[in-house]
């Protein structure tokens, strides 16, 4: 891919862990400019989805980039290709949304890219640091149950 020299490149992805009860999600950026990665991050929660994390890491993405910048967000999450449309009645996470609606104000433009993840090092890094991260919640998780049973 060719990227453009003042275009931040935000390959973000995701993890989700629906076998446990608690049920851990987790999003990851890696994010690119004139080739070199500026900024890396890495969020995840209990009873909560990665398409609720990937949104969430997306408002904060947009809140820390300097205003007036030019953002793509390069996914195999098809689903967050509707992040700057207003929700409706049946849209899962409107609330998320409605701030990517907000925060993407700030900038000259942002939008999804989909790509194809076995083709993506990046993005294959975000899969993997989130994934990572929902076990490390989890252990704190545990770790809260033993010592306040202690």
């Amino acid at each position: 891919m060719t990227q453009k020299a003042n275009i931040y490149y935000a390959w973000i992805g995701g993890s989700c862990d629906y076998g446990h009860k608690e049920r851990a999600g987790a999003a990851a950026v890696v994010i690119e400019r004139n080739g070199n990665i500026v900024m890396k991050d890495v969020i995840a929660d209990l009873h909560t989805t990665e398409f609720r994390m990937i949104l969430t890491l997306m408002v904060k993405v947009m809140q820390e980039l300097p205003d007036g910048s030019d953002i793509v967000f390069l996914t195999n999450a098809a689903y967050i290709q509707n992040f700057d449309k207003a929700p409706t009645a049946k849209s899962a996470n409107a609330d998320l949304i409605e701030q990517c609606i907000e925060f993407k104000k700030r900038h000259h433009s942002a939008m999804v890219s989909i790509v194809k993840y076995h083709k993506s090092p990046l993005l294959i890094e975000t899969h993997d640091a989130s994934t990572e991260a929902m076990k490390e919640r989890r252990k704190i998780k545990t770790n809260l149950k033993l010592t306040a049973s202690i």
